[in-house]
C-alpha cells in the first residue's frame, strides 16, 4: 500500500537528536500538513523553532506560537500561521493567530481552525478529502458512533489528534494501539473499564 504521507524533508539534519524530538513532539501539528500532500519540515535555526510546510507553488506556510515553537508544545498559548514566497520570504501574509492577542484568540491551541484555514488557501493538491468517525462500544454490547463529515485532509487529520486527545486527556481512556503512520490513514483504539473506542480517518467516496 502507498502511504498517503507526503515525503520527509530532504536535508542532513534527519539524524540531528533535536530535530527528531521537535518533529516527534509537533507531529499532532505536522501529521496534518503531511497526509495534505505537503512536505513538511521543523525549522531549527537560530535557536528558533517552526513548523514549514512546502504549498509546492513557490510559497510556504510557517506556524509558530508567539514567538517561535517553544520546545514543549504544552506550553504552546496559541497558533500563528503566515504563507511567505520561499525566494522573497517579506512578501507574506499572515494567515492565523489565535495566540492570546490575535485575532482568531478564541480559538486558543485548537487546531482544528488552523488547519481549516490553511485547507482553504487557493493552492494545487492531490490529496482527497477526508472523513474522521468514532466507533464506541460498552461492555454490554451497546454501541454508537459519530462522524465529523466530509473535511480537507490536514482538518481532518487535526480532528482524529483532538478527538484522541480528548479520550485521553479528559475521558480517562488509554490508547491501546494505533497504525504507523506510513500504513495508511489514521487508526486507533481506545479502552476505559470494558469501554472501547475506534477512531479512524477515511478517505471520502464523494
Amino acid at each position: 500500500m502507498t502511504s498517503p504521507l507526503a515525503a520527509l524533508p530532504d536535508h542532513n539534519r534527519l539524524n540531528d537528536p533535536l530535530w527528531q524530538r521537535l518533529f516527534h513532539r509537533y507531529g499532532h501539528v505536522i501529521a496534518p500538513l503531511r497526509y495534505a500532500g505537503w512536505v513538511t519540515d521543523v525549522e531549527t535555526g537560530g535557536g528558533e523553532f517552526a513548523v514549514r510546510a512546502d504549498l509546492r507553488d513557490g510559497t510556504e506556510v510557517i506556524i509558530a506560537s508567539e514567538h517561535s515553537l517553544p520546545a514543549d508544545p504544552a506550553e504552546v498559548t496559541g497558533w500563528t500561521a503566515v504563507r511567505r514566497d520561499v525566494e522573497h520570504p517579506s512578501k507574506h501574509t499572515v494567515l492565523y493567530d489565535s495566540t492570546p492577542n490575535g485575532p482568531q484568540r478564541h480559538h486558543g491551541t485548537s487546531l482544528i481552525p488552523l488547519m481549516a484555514r490553511i485547507d482553504g488557501l487557493d493552492v494545487s493538491r492531490r490529496a482527497p478529502r477526508l472523513v474522521v468517525s468514532a466507533t464506541h462500544t460498552a461492555p454490554y454490547g451497546a454501541s454508537h458512533n459519530q462522524t465529523s463529515g466530509i473535511e480537507e485532509p490536514a482538518t481532518a487529520v487535526a480532528r482524529f489528534s483532538e478527538w484522541s486527545w480528548q479520550l485521553t486527556g479528559h475521558e480517562g481512556y488509554r490508547r491501546v494501539w494505533q497504525r504507523l503512520e506510513h500504513e495508511g490513514y489514521p487508526l486507533a483504539l481506545f479502552e476505559r473499564d470494558g469501554h472501547v473506542t475506534t477512531v479512524r480517518v477515511t478517505r471520502s467516496n464523494d
